[in-house]
């Protein structure tokens, strides 16, 4: 079982689609994931997302199921209570030194009834448990069933299902947190995806029937350097891009 995570492409935010730049990432994603072996395709109903996977689903000459629960995890604008005083509605757009001081945060199935959350988006915990059950629900459509923290394999699951999810950062980080048994705070911070980007997961089955996933790869974006396209520094915090 393999789950292929893909950011959409460089956005325009104002008419929720992609940006000149965006629908060139989209076409060199394209031409890099002709290839794939790919089974099926879900996919965000938000527009960025959806023209991000068009050239690929033609590419595939698939259709994509699109899910509510891929929508990208938002909250309304706030006062950032980090004392920074800016207003954000990025749930993670939150200084080191406040979100790393409650151990809630860190933990995989509770991350979310922090007092952080319950403050600005006390829906957090219900969004969440919808996103897992997503996730889960999927797996198990393929034979692949979640049991505490790993994932039982029936006899007539399909082992070699390559599932593609055209989405968001933030849900990313949320669904293949519950995935790999990983706050997504601790994902959002530390792991920064860039437009278009590649994130698969790979299932271990070392165990007969029982199986876990690994992240094989995380924000790949080798399609935009080899097609000499920038990468978009879109959703991170930093000053720039590395491009290597």
């Amino acid at each position: 079982m393999r789950l292929i995570f893909i950011r959409h492409g460089d956005p325009d935010y104002s008419i929720d689609s992609l940006t000149e730049a965006g629908f060139r990432e989209a076409t060199c994603l394209a031409k890099r994931a002709a290839h794939w072996p790919v089974t099926a395709v879900f996919c965000s109903p938000l527009g960025r997302a959806q023209d991000t996977a068009r050239p690929c689903l033609e590419a595939w000459g698939l259709q994509a199921e699109t899910l509510d629960w891929l929508r990208e995890v938002t909250c309304g604008k706030h006062t950032r209570p980090d004392g920074s005083n800016r207003e954000t509605s990025v749930l993670w757009d939150l200084l080191p030194d406040y979100w790393t001081q409650d151990p809630l945060h860190f933990d995989p199935a509770h991350w979310c009834e922090s007092a952080y959350f319950q403050a600005v988006y006390p829906e957090a915990p219900a969004r969440f448990r919808t996103i897992c059950n997503g996730i889960d629900g999927i797996l198990a459509r393929y034979g692949y069933l979640r049991e505490d923290r790993y994932y039982r394999i029936a006899e007539t699951a399909d082992r070699d299902a390559t599932l593609v999810f055209f989405c968001h950062l933030g849900q990313i980080g949320a669904s293949a947190g519950h995935v790999l048994n990983l706050s997504p705070m601790q994902l959002w911070h530390s792991f920064w995806l860039s437009p278009t980007s590649v994130t698969v997961l790979n299932s271990e089955e070392r165990q007969g029937d029982k199986a876990g996933f690994r992240c094989q790869v995380m924000g790949d974006v080798s399609h935009l350097t080899a097609a000499g396209e920038p990468v978009s520094p879109q959703g991170g915090f930093s000053d720039g891009v590395f491009e290597l």
